[in-house]
């Protein structure tokens, strides 16, 4: 009997414990279909009929109460033209950085960059002072990345038309919701940083060894959401203070955010509380997703503040490198955020850019250090952006990670 008794109050005890998982169980989903609902309500208010997008070709106003100069500054400076020697041992160094610093920006063979790159990756590197800040005011000049690059409410008041970057047609017009969520100004310009880390996701960065070096950075840019942790750790380090995001990937990865919000904000907290930065307005395709990741990431109460590129300083960039050479259809998003961080910091390291399909060696190497997935074709132009930066590098300007770094920096 007291056995049938003691077999009653465990049967009991079983059914209100599964009772209060179901209510658990249900409060959890409701909760998450609450989240859900209030951000396609936030959207749905943001995207309804107040929104704008006209086929209007009028100019912005008053782009020089903004900081913007426009481009007729951005001409290449003679100056940056004068190769100034450093102090190498090895006389076949000062020749490459020579020849390398003077040569013209234009199509080349593959074979043939990658043999300059060969002959760099062993030759010392010094900044040259000069040469980096008359490129960096050169810059500002035309761009102003402290003050433009981010749209803020102090740049685009509540009535702007923000024509789109990449669908110059097609503009927005900033009413007060879309204006609510812009920051009130941007978080990059309350300093200067000392030494910044530039993150391509080049396959070349396997077995590199350099993430002990760039976690030794002030300030760490990263691109396109890539992979992090564990056995990446040693190549590619574990710091990151801005990463961007291209919607593309937020629309194949986490199903344009309808669905899969929670993997998604799971999956950046890998970047802690690094700037999420995102090309809203370069197509108008980008404008929703990017609503939806800065709504997904506020209710799920993420440590990342999202930002969105302005798409006016993105237009004056691309006028810029096309000033120098780079033509191509867009940017790629490594050269905007190397640009960033050209204007932000006083040294610029930049890591894992490599367009090629074979190391400085000649052994074939994945496109990206953590899949082969290979880009759309003729929309950049990596090789010349390569070019570009190996120029850069041998006038001091910036420094270009071609190899392996030092175990021990």
């Amino acid at each position: 009997m007291a056995a049938m008794c003691s077999f009653r109050m465990l049967l009991l005890s079983c059914m209100v414990c599964i009772f209060l998982l179901g209510i658990i169980h249900l409060e959890y989903s409701f909760d998450y279909r609450y989240m859900g609902q209030l951000s396609k309500l936030k959207l749905n208010n943001m995207l309804g009929p107040t929104l704008q997008v006209n086929d209007s070709e009028e100019e912005r106003q008053n782009d020089s109460d903004r900081g913007d100069r426009g481009c007729g500054t951005c001409i290449s400076s003679q100056q940056l033209n004068i190769w100034s020697p450093l102090e190498w041992n090895s006389t076949d160094c000062e020749k490459i950085y020579k020849w390398m610093a003077s040569s013209p920006i234009q199509r080349q063979m593959e074979s043939d960059i990658m043999k300059r790159a060969a002959q760099l990756q062993h030759c010392p590197w010094q900044q040259q002072g000069a040469a980096a800040k008359e490129f960096r005011r050169e810059l500002k000049r035309c761009c102003h990345a402290a003050y433009n690059c981010l749209v803020t409410q102090k740049n685009t008041p509540v009535g702007t038309e923000l024509t789109y970057e990449a669908e110059p047609k097609k503009k927005i017009k900033i009413h007060h919701q879309i204006f609510a969520i812009f920051p009130k100004d941007s978080s990059l310009r309350s300093r200067q940083y000392k030494r910044c880390a530039v993150i391509g996701n080049s396959g070349i960065l396997t077995n590199s060894s350099c993430g002990a070096e760039i976690d030794m950075a002030e300030f760490v840019f990263r691109c396109n959401l890539p992979p992090m942790g564990g056995a990446f750790a040693q190549d590619i380090g574990t710091k990151t203070n801005l990463v961007t995001a291209n919607p593309s990937i937020i629309a194949e990865r986490y199903g344009e955010l309808q669905d899969r919000r929670k993997p998604f904000f799971t999956n950046l907290t890998i970047y802690n509380d690094a700037l999420l930065l995102l090309p809203a307005f370069s197509y108008t395709k980008n404008t929703i997703l990017s609503f939806r990741a800065l709504y997904t990431l506020q209710d799920f109460q993420a440590k990342q503040e999202v930002v969105f590129f302005n798409p006016v300083y993105l237009k004056h960039l691309s006028e810029f490198w096309h000033s120098k050479g780079i033509r191509a259809n867009r940017l790629s998003t490594g050269i905007m955020v190397a640009s960033v961080a050209i204007e932000l910091c006083e040294e610029v390291w930049i890591y894992g850019f490599w367009p090629f399909k074979e190391n400085v060696d000649g052994q074939p190497i994945s496109h990206h250090y953590f899949d082969n997935q290979l880009p759309k074709p003729d929309i950049h132009a990596m090789p010349l952006e390569y070019q570009q930066l190996l120029q850069m590098h041998s006038k001091g300007i910036i420094k270009l990670q071609i190899g392996e770094c030092q175990v021990d920096p």
